[in-house]
């Protein structure tokens, strides 16, 4: 499609859907009803699209926001667009195709929606913000949310979150490229494509520890979850309160990412595993209620 197709047919989309600037010199445009922040900071969340995909995810969002409702405002052209994601606008601004203002109590739920929504779109990073589970296109961080659309930007980058702010789970996972000076691989347990298991050992403890890792969009479902998913929903079930030093289930150490790739780090319980003790028939000289035990 030429780019002068793209930006009538994006004009289009956003009159069609009552989406305007609310002057001539404004790069964003917005929903028709009113803004409806209610407090100076906040969570705030960034859909980032390239010029090729920008109509499409502008659809798909507004679809998706019919049932949602959400607060927001997106470029208003496809020449701002391309500028914005070149730095014109600032190093700040690449990447913000769409600025979503959720609730403040359902900031973490909203993340969710959109992640699995827009899972296998792409983007340009957000220097500003953090990729949401390593996702493309889906940024968040806390900061000054502008009352006003007119308001002058002096929000703090570096601004932490509150103490009464929405807990996000994954603001707090260290964003690395490179495996903890602390932790030694020892030994490959298990390999399977970008994902696989090691013996390790933490030099901070000098205990044994299992390191596994699992890099984005490998074994990937209809549904949207992929590997990364799996390690990262392991890891908050470990981490609930009625798990923890629970006897039945393995200690979590820690959960980080690289690059690509999330880790999660667990306490190594030394013995024989089920699939050591079946290969070599042990499991069949055990008693129903001795398997029963040991599952």
């Amino acid at each position: 499609m030429k780019k002068s197709n793209l930006s009538k047919k994006y004009s289009i989309f956003l009159n069609i859907n009552n989406i305007k600037k609310q002057s001539s010199q404004d790069i964003w445009a917005y929903p028709s009803y009113a803004h409806s922040i209610v407090a100076d900071y906040g969570w705030k969340i960034h859909i980032s699209a390239v010029v090729t995909n920008a109509l499409e995810i502008a659809e798909k969002f507004l679809k998706l926001n019919k049932r949602y409702k959400l607060d927001f405002k997106i470029i208003s052209s496809i020449s701002n667009l391309e500028k914005l994601n070149m730095g014109y606008y600032g190093n700040s601004q690449v990447g913000k195709f769409i600025t979503i203002y959720p609730p403040q109590d359902k900031v973490l739920n909203t993340l969710e929606i959109l992640y699995y929504f827009f899972h296998n779109d792409i983007g340009i990073p957000v220097g500003s913000d953090f990729s949401y589970k390593l996702s493309s296109n889906v940024y968040y961080r806390f900061g000054t949310l502008l009352l006003d659309s007119r308001n002058i930007d002096k929000r703090d980058k570096q601004l932490k979150p509150f103490k009464d702010a929405e807990t996000i789970p994954d603001y707090t996972l260290r964003h690395l490229h490179q495996l903890p000076s602390n932790y030694l691989i020892l030994k490959v347990l298990k390999k399977m494509g970008p994902t696989g298991v090691f013996l390790g050992l933490d030099i901070s403890t000098r205990k044994k520890v299992i390191i596994r890792y699992a890099t984005k969009l490998y074994n990937l479902e209809l549904s949207g979850i992929d590997e990364n998913d799996r390690l990262l929903s392991t890891s908050s079930i470990l981490n609930m309160n009625e798990i923890k030093n629970n006897a039945h289930y393995e200690n979590i150490i820690d959960t980080f990412y690289v690059d690509t790739s999330v880790f999660l780090v667990t306490e190594y319980i030394d013995g024989r595993t089920l699939d050591e003790m079946a290969l070599d028939g042990e499991l069949d000289k055990l008693s129903n209620s001795q398997k029963n035990a040991y599952f």
